[in-house]
């Protein structure tokens, strides 16, 4: 079950780029995005990236996705506004398989 208080999005793993089809309140909140604005965006939040965000952070959270289990990658986000997010660099990743 996924945990209160929690920043989520739920992705179609079944369709190129595995596309968003759902976040949460507190995903928008975070981010600075619209919930229109974020539906079918790849899951692997790119459109958050910025100018500190790693390739190697990149292609973890990726691999990440493609796991079983949940990971944590340490990863530099960005906000709609430019804004680097002030959260904590661990986003956890995990399928929604990991749920069932």
């Amino acid at each position: 079950m996924l945990a209160l208080g929690r920043k989520f999005v739920i992705a179609n793993a079944r369709v190129e780029n595995c596309a968003i089809i759902f976040c949460n309140d507190g995903f928008c909140l975070m981010c600075g995005y619209t919930r229109g604005e974020i539906m079918q965006k790849p899951c692997t939040c790119n459109f958050l990236y910025g100018p500190g965000t790693k390739r190697l952070a990149i292609a973890q959270m990726a691999q990440a996705l493609l796991g079983a289990e949940e990971r944590k990658v340490e990863i530099n986000l960005y906000r709609k506004d430019g804004l680097h997010h002030d959260g904590s660099p661990l986003l956890p990743c995990a399928p929604l398989s990991q749920y069932d």
